[in-house]
């Protein structure tokens, strides 16, 4: 028997090991046998939150209301300005750009996109699948500011296009189009707005306001809805992909494809230990793991696997908490900054310093900094402030630089004195997460041979 565990894999080595335990015992055999019978719950939550997250923003912005009861899928919605702290639809959401933003449903057929050429200033038009992976780009970066015209397919599609377009193939029937276009502030809304008016979407001829799903998503840690939405969404992907294929190991406790009463099915005691999974899961999705971070100074960097995850399903669901629609490296590149020079927690009971070094960030678009407060389920919203300042970055007007060159942000909740607060970055009262943007990001800073200081506790 000890060969045989030697050579288990840990896992089952841990089972033989609980059931030799109990082999006094018969009643021991038979709750140990339970126990590891039961499903990893937390395992199926982290597998299906991305694609809850997808469709529950997806309903947020474009599904039906008072207002649209058809909804607004299809169709393309602008935010003309800038976020700002009465914005929660999205985590971290971008303080830099206008967005543009469409929810595609390709279950009618394809959609035809136009895109503008735009020479002036960044921007960038992500395609993203259900699961949350960018699957191609246009923009500054990825076709050098020029736009054309595109059609985007569904999955297996074996029908004729447009001539006059280029094929795109997305991984799933649901896609969100994402445009992020830079914006110098207010004065420069007019220039932005311009470049707005010239998308355009053209949405399949079949079923051109989309098809909704067989139930509205709600909350995400009432675990019937949960299931129910994560079972619609992975019927409207292809069974062979293998992100399904992976959800689908977790079929005994509830993730079944297009099965919207799968929890109702489920065993009493499996559907009382839902509840309890889904808020492990949300832990697990918050807390830090210096095993897999990039981390210096106090930063957490982005990953080479960023927005576009493959297998790395733990690092997709991290993300759809805490950085919904997070762009690969070459496009942005991201850092987190979790405490400070001391190791501790950020906390707007103190006041800090952030010194960037002289030479500036080394970005050949931009770079920010946003304030963000940390809410209890782990997402992060911008932080209200009576000044309606959420950001600090190299577009910042009346910013005051030091001697040397080098550029203190303060983040503390109040008000500096005199010229100094050019330079404030307002804080909440409780506990905070600023998050660094950098746009086209130099090899110097992808690889961390540039780095982030630590912020200073003062």
């Amino acid at each position: 028997m000890a060969e045989i565990i030697d050579r288990m894999s840990k896992l089952d080595r841990r089972a033989a090991l609980q059931l030799m335990m109990a082999a006094s015992s018969p009643i021991g055999i038979r709750a140990a046998q339970a126990s590891l019978a039961m499903p990893d719950l937390t395992a199926a939550f982290v597998s299906g939150f991305p694609l809850f997250e997808f469709a529950r923003t997806a309903y947020s912005l474009a599904g039906p209301s008072a207002a649209f009861p058809p909804g607004r899928f299809n169709q393309i919605q602008h935010r003309r300005t800038l976020s700002d702290a009465s914005s929660r639809a999205i985590t971290a959401t971008n303080n830099d750009c206008l967005v543009s933003s469409a929810r595609i449903d390709l279950s009618g057929g394809p959609a035809v996109i136009v895109i503008p050429d735009i020479q002036d200033r960044y921007f960038s038009v992500a395609l993203m699948d259900a699961f949350t992976d960018n699957f191609h780009f246009i923009g500054t970066r990825a076709t050098k500011g020029r736009g054309g015209r595109f059609v985007l397919v569904p999955p297996g599609w074996l029908g004729p296009v447009p001539s006059d377009c280029k094929k795109i193939a997305a991984p799933t029937t649901d896609v969100w189009m994402l445009v992020r276009i830079l914006v110098g502030g207010p004065g420069d809304y007019d220039a932005v707005h311009a470049h707005q008016d010239r998308l355009e979407l053209i949405p399949p001829a079949l079923q051109p306001s989309g098809q909704l799903l067989p139930v509205a998503p709600a909350d995400g840690r009432d675990p019937a809805n949960f299931l129910s939405v994560v079972n619609a969404m992975l019927a409207r992907c292809p069974a062979t992909d293998p992100r399904v294929s992976r959800a689908l190991r977790h079929r005994g406790t509830g993730l079944m494809r297009g099965v919207l009463g799968a929890f109702h099915d489920l065993d009493g005691a499996l559907r009382s230990a839902w509840p309890a999974a889904i808020n492990t899961g949300v832990t697990l999705l918050r807390a830090p793991d210096p095993r897999r971070e990039r981390r210096a100074n106090g930063w957490s960097y982005s990953l080479a696997n960023t927005g576009d995850y493959g297998s790395d399903d733990l690092t997709r669901a991290r993300t759809a908490l805490f950085g919904l629609a997070a762009l690969p490296p070459e496009e942005a590149f991201y850092a987190h900054a979790l405490e400070d020079a001391a190791g501790m927690a950020l906390s707007g009971k103190h006041a800090y310093r952030l010194r960037l070094p002289p030479g500036g960030v080394p970005a050949e678009s931009f770079w920010s900094v946003t304030m963000y407060q940390l809410e209890s389920d782990g997402r992060l919203f911008l932080v209200p402030n009576a000044e309606a300042r959420y950001s600090i970055g190299d577009r910042t007007e009346g910013l005051v630089r030091n001697r040397d060159g080098s550029l203190d942000i303060l983040m503390q909740q109040a008000r500096p004195e005199g010229a100094m607060a050019a330079n404030w970055l307002p804080v909440p009262s409780d506990e905070f997460r600023p998050l660094f943007r950098a746009y086209l990001a130099r090899p110097e800073l992808r690889s961390l041979r540039w780095r982030l200081p630590a912020i200073e506790r003062v």
